[in-house]
């Protein structure tokens, strides 16, 4: 299907130190050309499923959430694959961040573009705001709800996020303009300054020009940890090597299968 096409969007980086892709030619352009075929498999079966809500007269029904797990690096950065691509393994934006589409016609405006920040653990409570269901765990969650996006409301301003650890001892708060990434063995910290460097290659940890802000982003991320994490599953105690998860984690894990070698 992509047999021609020169995937102008891609980058063509050298690797990155911590383990990046260097593919031949021929296999750079099979894996894209794998990818890619992917993703218009997917949309065109999005749109077999909204079809199909249509013919079923249920379309005005019926709110259809699209979105993902992870992002994903396809030679950006150098690297092939997402988070755990690498080791250290990495939070790049291509890694962390995913597409989140709503539709809900008449109510859900078509063609509005958001901004704000938001995370997976905001879509519960969203959800069930959205629909009028009270959550009585609300407090102990992180999560806020984002519903008044759905009904074209301005959302109360929130100034970052915080990125679960997902891959252990790996930790990420991310506001408008800056992002910091803390690591507790494996590596170094980064800190980068989004609104100049949004390809994220100057990494200004440790810089004494930074150094407020950096112990600023340190902190918060730090104490969105202490209120929320659970402590039988604290992924700073979670050995990891970037190749993936093969057995539980913390009290419920065996201590012999946690993370692949």
């Amino acid at each position: 299907m992509y047999e021609d096409s020169e995937f102008s969007s891609i980058p063509v980086l050298p690797p990155h130190p911590w383990g990046g892709w260097d593919p031949t030619p021929q296999k750079r352009r099979e894996t894209l050309e794998g990818y890619f075929t992917a993703i218009t498999a997917m949309d065109r079966n999005v749109s077999r499923l909204l079809d199909r809500l249509d013919a079923l007269g249920i379309a005005d029904d019926t709110i259809v959430f699209f979105t993902s797990d992870n992002g994903y690096n396809m030679g950006h950065h150098g690297i092939h694959g997402k988070g755990n691509g690498t080791f250290p393994v990495n939070m790049f934006e291509e890694s962390v961040k995913v597409p989140f589409i709503a539709r809900y016609p008449g109510y859900v405006p078509a063609g509005t573009v958001n901004h704000d920040l938001v995370s997976h653990y905001d879509f519960m409570p969203t959800l069930l705001d959205y629909l009028g269901i009270e959550n009585p765990v609300a407090d102990g969650l992180p999560g806020t709800s984002f519903a008044p996006l759905l009904r074209d409301e301005p959302l109360d301003a929130r100034d970052s996020v915080v990125i679960c650890d997902e891959y252990g001892p790996v930790r990420m708060i991310r506001t408008r303009t800056w992002k910091y990434i803390h690591r507790y063995p494996y590596g170094p910290s980064e800190l980068y300054d989004l609104a100049n460097d949004p390809g994220e290659t100057r990494n200004l940890a440790g810089s004494a020009e930074h150094a407020t802000t950096e112990k600023r982003l340190r902190k918060a991320l730090g104490d969105w940890f202490l209120r929320y994490v659970d402590p039988r599953r604290d992924g700073t105690k979670e050995p990891v090597t970037g190749r993936g998860q093969l057995g539980r984690c913390g009290a419920d894990g065996d201590g012999t299968h946690q993370y692949a070698p």
